[in-house]
């Protein structure tokens, strides 16, 4: 263990006087620890301070109030374990889905520690409560606001919330009804697909998903079809590879997809009392492959890429991107750069890798430069007693009719040591999203035409999608 204090307030006030901003290291707020000291145990988090909850009073409470809007809500507490909501029969008269949720969290005695309001801000991409609470269309409340649901999740480990937020507690509106299912991995019984249907009333219906690898999310297509009709038969022309997954050793992304598709149609049985047919039509998931364009070579079997619109010539571009403040101000959370040979730098980078923040000391170097057509950047970093991580990104330029520059980019990286027990789909999830920040950022410093872009990929489809539901939400 690491050295830090520990506090145990006895009051909100207090546990929130104890966050404030310290140069001696990180905070951590202690709720059921079931993510946070298993964590810490392999050297992932190191906090200097731990601020325990358990006895801060009210947080735990579970009750019907009436909601903002004057009907009635119910009221769970941030420390509510798992355990006390599914023995709740306040939650199992009101809600019984999320009691039923809450009572196939992993086993025993995660239940009775682990709390809805720690599960909530980990968001783990597999794990339960966050597909309930989207499904639900619940909100969470903090010590400074409320936030919906479809605000409050924004991606792998990532919420809305602020340093020092607090997450008080969860407000649910009264369902028409819930229902939750997951396919377990056998050994961590987290979800290798969780799927939650709410009908909340008005023919509205939600559908949440966990397990797929980016982060909880919303199936639009589902839900657009059992808003028209709540039944098995809406379910027929929705398409499992309108999904979007990443694969690992357990499963496949097809695979996923498909198991969404099995496990809505089961949840849609047990909310309407339909049958389900003996061998239910479901047509699998279609591997969807880009085309190549003339004159370009094949993209990786591993690894994921993108491309960009550049306002500028190849020519311009090509230099632009050996230029080390360029690349500085685009490596995400680039802290130092020093070049030290036409190609070769030095960079010292803090980035988030899931729930962690990690600085690498990296050697960025350029191979196989044919300008001012392609090349291949080299990344080989060292974080210390957590492990290391490595990346190659090959990078094409090609002309376009009007002058300016398409970027074609192909990504592939490994991490070891400690760092790769986080498992392949966080390791490719978040280096999806560094690398997307990165040739984004770069593509700023020369200027997108975004009405001419081409056809983006599934990710960037799916993240403009969820872009649109949270700005949809907001208003």
């Amino acid at each position: 263990m690491n050295a830090l204090d520990f506090e145990r307030p006895t009051s909100l006030a207090e546990a929130l006087a104890l966050m404030t901003p310290s140069p001696q290291g990180s905070q951590a707020w202690l709720a059921g620890g079931q993510s946070l000291l298993a964590a810490m145990k392999l050297g992932m988090a190191t906090p200097s301070l731990l601020v325990d909850l358990q006895d801060v009073p009210g947080l735990r409470d579970i009750r019907v109030e009436t909601g903002p809007d004057g009907a009635p809500a119910l009221w769970i507490g941030a420390m509510a374990t798992h355990a006390s909501v599914a023995a709740s029969a306040t939650v199992r008269g009101f809600a019984p889905g999320l009691a039923a949720l809450a009572g196939g969290i992993a086993d025993a005695q995660v239940r009775n520690m682990g709390t809805l309001g720690g599960s909530l801000a980990h968001n783990d991409p597999a794990a339960c409560w966050p597909g309930g609470v989207l499904a639900a269309g619940a909100t969470i409340v903090t010590s400074q606001r409320e936030i919906a649901a479809d605000a409050y999740f924004q991606g792998l480990y990532t919420t809305a919330l602020a340093s020092g937020e607090l997450i008080v507690g969860v407000r649910f509106a009264q369902m028409a009804g819930l229902h939750y299912l997951k396919f377990e991995q056998p050994a961590s019984r987290f979800a290798l697909v969780g799927v939650a249907v709410a009908h909340t009333g008005a023919g509205q219906v939600r559908v949440a998903v966990t397990g797929l690898g980016m982060g909880v999310t919303r199936w639009s297509d589902a839900e657009e079809a059992l808003s028209d009709q709540l039944g098995l038969a809406a379910l027929s022309a929705v398409a499992p590879d309108s999904l979007s997954a990443l694969g690992d050793l357990h499963a496949s992304a097809g695979y996923r997809c498909h198991l969404a598709g099995v496990l809505v149609r089961r949840c849609v049985s047990a909310l309407t009392g339909e049958a389900l047919p003996r061998h239910a039509p479901l047509a699998p998931p279609a591997v969807r492959q880009a085309p190549a364009e003339a004159g370009q070579e094949a993209a990786p079997k591993d690894g994921f890429g993108g491309r960009q619109l550049l306002a500028a010539p190849p020519a311009q571009v090509w230099q632009a991107i050996l230029d080390a403040k360029n690349l500085q101000a685009s490596i995400p959370g680039c802290e130092a750069l020093a070049q030290r040979s036409p190609t070769d730098y030095e960079a010292t980078v803090k980035v988030g890798l899931g729930p962690l923040s990690v600085r690498f000391k990296s050697d960025v170097t350029l191979h196989d430069l044919q300008p001012p057509r392609s090349l291949t950047m080299v990344f080989v970093g060292q974080a210390g007693a957590l492990g290391s991580g490595q990346g190659t990104a090959r990078v094409r330029f090609a002309p376009t009719a009007d002058g300016g520059t398409v970027l074609h980019w192909w990504v592939q990286v490994q991490l070891s040591g400690r760092l790769a027990q986080f498992g392949n789909r966080l390791v490719e999830a978040s280096s999806r999203k560094l690398s997307e920040e990165f040739f984004e950022r770069f593509s700023r410093l020369l200027g997108v035409s975004a009405d001419h872009l081409p056809p983006p990929s599934a990710w960037h489809r799916l993240r403009r999608l969820l872009v649109r539901w949270f700005s949809l939400f907001r208003k």
